[in-house]
């Protein structure tokens, strides 16, 4: 599936998706701010994570990194690691972090946990990523030759089945207080339900056209998925929900006007229901096609933008908490910059 989103690139390139003198076309929320973070040298970053009020996490040059109010902090490894490339992806209410990294000695990505305060971060057995961490210390996330796993302080305690013996599993992207696991597979878009250690469950549709798919991206404490479908030929994205038991098709919500109806869902707070992510620039668009935008939506009416820090700025949101803060990121002089925005409702 191919992202068009401006955020996995740097220097020219992110330089090149910023549009000068684009028109603003999506109406912007009244209400919510948007505070800038601290970055460490190199100036770019991106908030992935929000624990309770004052700690986020996420990247920034790119090394994976925390703050505590808007003071960045690298996250240590231990002695001989060196520094590595990656980012925090998810902080519980206790402020237990994990995250992916790659040191360049090794060749191949691994997840890692870590708490603030503690002298080095603890890398994850058997994995290559972690994704996401509930309340209760259940993180998720894949390991080699297409496995996927729920890791409980920090050893294996579940490995997560496809949904056939045929298929294979691909990702494991959320985890919520439930610990009903949503991820892909080789067949499609899948959940893991709470309680059990069935098999995964596709979600629907499951008979879907050429170079359609569906992409889950987090699950909230009610059950609700969030996350986008695909068209491969046409190149687009849509925003898309699942509510459980999940015995009906994913629910396309529509997008921003003046962004042919596309964009990504990319996270749900856990109880509140307000889901965020991006309606992204869009390679070779036409002149005046508006810059990329964070976006945000409460489970009614339409879906709204969040603020940029500057009108032809890119923005994009990762992340979403009960309280009304949303961390993303933001271009701002040509710089990627980790913001938080606050009283988004």
């Amino acid at each position: 599936m191919r992202r068009r989103s401006f955020l996995t690139l740097t220097g020219a390139g992110l330089t090149a998706l910023v549009t000068p003198s684009a028109p603003a076309v999506a109406a912007v929320a009244a209400g919510p701010r948007i505070h800038v973070l601290d970055t460490l040298p190199g100036g770019n970053g991106q908030v992935h994570a929000l624990g309770r009020p004052g700690i986020a996490g996420g990247s920034s040059g790119n090394a994976p990194v925390y703050w505590t109010g808007r003071t960045v902090r690298r996250v240590p490894f231990p002695a001989g690691y060196g520094y590595g490339t990656g980012e925090v992806s998810a902080v519980n209410r206790h402020g237990l972090m994990v995250g992916t990294v790659l040191f360049p000695s090794w060749g191949h990505a691994v997840g890692f946990t870590y708490r603030q305060g503690r002298r080095t971060a603890t890398i994850l057995p058997n994995s290559l990523t972690a994704n996401d961490v509930n309340d209760h210390g259940r993180i998720v996330g894949t390991g080699e030759n297409h496995t996927a796993y729920v890791w409980h302080r920090d050893t294996v305690e579940r490995e997560l089945r496809p949904s056939s013996p045929f298929s294979s599993v691909w990702s494991a992207v959320g985890i919520n207080n439930s610990g009903t696991v949503v991820g892909a597979d080789g067949d499609g878009a899948v959940v893991w339900p709470a309680g059990t250690d069935a098999p995964a469950q596709r979600l629907l549709p499951t008979e879907l056209p050429e170079g359609v798919s569906y992409a889950p991206a987090a699950v909230d404490d009610h059950g609700r998925i969030v996350g986008s479908a695909g068209d491969f030929f046409s190149d687009s994205q849509y925003e898309t929900y699942w509510d459980p038991p999940y015995t009906a098709d994913g629910v396309r919500v529509p997008g921003l006007p003046g962004y042919y109806n596309e964009g990504y869902f990319r996270a749900i707070s856990p109880t509140t229901g307000l889901v965020v992510g991006g309606a992204p620039t869009s390679f070779g668009s036409p002149p005046g096609y508006p810059p990329g935008t964070a976006e945000f939506w409460t489970g009614t009416g339409p879906i709204r933008a969040l603020p940029r820090l500057q009108e032809d700025g890119d923005a994009d949101a990762f992340a979403a908490a009960d309280d009304g803060r949303v961390g993303g990121c933001a271009v701002r002089d040509d710089v990627l910059k980790p913001v938080i925005w606050t009283g988004v409702r």
